[in-house]
């Protein structure tokens, strides 16, 4: 059986400072087929500079430039312009460790039905600390995989999976949505398709407070809607609603953290407030309820 082929799409939007690190990483890749392909959306910055002295360098990359859409369109059309079946999306600021592609493909070797391969990684943090997250088995039953993944018994990280693209046969990013966009198409994929890990880490994932993760404005946007998004745009199965009012009290409660994080202290009690009503012995217990209270005082 040949090696499965790998397009690994590097959005880029005003990430001149590091996006030479993510680029290198990818084409230092000891592997036979793959490509890297990089969107620029709409960068201000000194990206594009970047890019092209790279390419004068003699990296060898495929380049799109585009007017700012989002990291949902970027997604999209890195899909449509990728020249092979597996797709990793690699964020600007992240990087492929070495070996990363051998160990996705010693992956999907041992599983060829599968569509989604998830990775160990490591989180690096602002003060050095580095952090191995590895995923566990991935269990067979759908229902019980999108269960584990909705209520955050294992996560998936971009650079550290791989998916196919029939994964995306019915389904695309939300350009709508400017984050949060990739968990609607994870809980689809899980629903419907083989999904595998593997213990090799394949990325170093850097934590900081730039990060889109972390972007309490965005979340607002994005807000409750995640739910609707999740349960009524992405195709799900029937039974998977019956996850639907837990996890729409997990979500309130998720954007509690976000906002207290943030000194939003409104938006602490306006989720807060959401989750009690689903989960009231969740959102009474002590870690959120003082995160209510304090907020009460604050907002």
């Amino acid at each position: 059986m040949s090696d499965p082929g790998f397009t690994v799409v590097i959005p880029a939007y005003n990430y001149g400072h590091c996006v030479e690190r993510a680029l290198r990483s990818v084409t230092a890749q000891d592997y036979p087929a793959f490509q890297c392909l990089v969107i620029n959306d709409g960068s201000t910055d000194d990206t594009l500079d970047v890019l092209a002295r790279l390419r004068q360098a003699g990296e060898c990359f495929d380049l799109l430039d585009q007017a700012n859409a989002g990291l949902a369109a970027v997604r999209n059309r890195g899909i449509d312009e990728a020249k092979h079946d597996w797709l990793i999306f690699l964020d600007a600021d992240d990087e492929m460790l070495p070996g990363a592609l051998r160990a996705f493909a010693t992956a999907i070797a041992t599983a060829p039905q599968a569509a989604m391969v998830i990775a160990a990684h490591d989180s690096v943090f602002e003060d050095g600390r580095v952090r191995r997250v590895t995923p566990p088995v991935i269990p067979d039953n759908p229902e019980q995989a999108l269960q584990d993944y909705l209520f955050k018994r294992f996560s998936i990280a971009n650079g550290a999976c791989a998916m196919h693209r029939r994964g995306f046969s019915a389904i695309r990013y939300r350009p709508e949505m400017r984050q949060t966009e990739d968990i609607p198409v994870f809980a689809h994929v899980l629903a419907h398709y083989p999904v595998i890990s593997t213990r090799d880490a394949v990325a170093r994932i850097y934590k900081h407070p730039q990060s889109m993760r972390n972007d309490i404005a965005q979340a607002h946007r994005v807000g409750m809607t995640l739910e609707q998004v999740i349960f009524e745009g992405s195709g799900l199965p029937q039974w998977a609603q019956a996850l639907r009012a837990r996890y729409r009290g997990k979500r309130a409660l998720s954007l509690v953290k976000l906002c207290y994080r943030g000194k939003d202290y409104a938006g602490v009690v306006t989720y807060w407030r959401q989750a009690l009503a689903v989960m009231p012995l969740m959102a009474l217990s002590p870690r959120y309820l003082r995160r209510f209270l304090i907020s009460v005082v604050r907002r």
